[in-house]
């Protein structure tokens, strides 16, 4: 699909719309679709939270993410689907849905060991999804699944490691989530500068 079909179908993709107004909107957004995905989805530890779990969540967190894409890309609602399809299957994965899950363990070598690996893997499960709707689209789309896998590998850990240091300093499990909001923050970031550099070139 070529920018002037894009163009023609209302996905505006030219460099003069796309800069930091676009990545703020898209940590934004993304960070609200998993405070938002809280009310359906209970942050709990491994493995109390699964496949159903997953799903609801990369429901909610790939609609908050689409509502930015939309105008951006063609086909975006595929986003909302591939998230859900991803969500789904890290959850019923031995991992559990790990957006929404805290280590079992309070040893922090242990979080950030696991987490290195964890979020590596669901980096790549997640940018290989959704590399599926990139591809084509952007430029260096085939550096997407990298982008993810490094935004994951440390986004979990480091999300894990607040985690656990808040929940010793205030001792209530409130803690995880504010490590787990530190994770979908990183992640959003770093995948929001790859989008928009990647948008800006076209």
């Amino acid at each position: 699909m070529s920018i002037s079909k894009l163009y023609y179908y209302g996905y505006d993709t030219r460099p003069k719309n796309i800069g930091w107004g676009f990545c703020l909107q898209w940590v934004f957004f993304t960070v609200i679709g998993f405070f938002i995905s809280l009310m359906f989805v209970e942050v709990d530890v491994r493995p109390y939270v699964g496949a159903i779990s997953g799903a609801i969540g990369g429901a909610v967190v790939g609609l908050a993410q689409w509502l930015v894409l939309r105008n951006r890309i063609f086909q975006s609602r595929w986003w909302v689907v591939v998230s859900i399809v991803a969500w789904l299957l890290i959850g019923a994965s031995s991992l559990g849905a790990l957006g929404w899950l805290a280590p079992g363990t309070e040893e922090i070598w242990l979080r950030l060991f696991y987490g290195v690996i964890n979020g590596a893997i669901v980096g790549g499960i997640l940018g290989l999804a959704q590399w599926f709707v990139l591809r084509k689209q952007i430029y260096c789309q085939k550096w997407w699944i990298i982008v993810s896998i490094v935004a994951w590998t440390f986004g979990l850990p480091l999300g894990w490691l607040v985690g656990v240091l808040v929940y010793g300093a205030i001792g209530l499990f409130i803690g995880e989530v504010i490590g787990l909001f530190v994770t979908w923050f990183f992640v959003a970031l770093i995948t929001g500068i790859a989008l928009m550099r990647s948008l800006q070139v076209q």
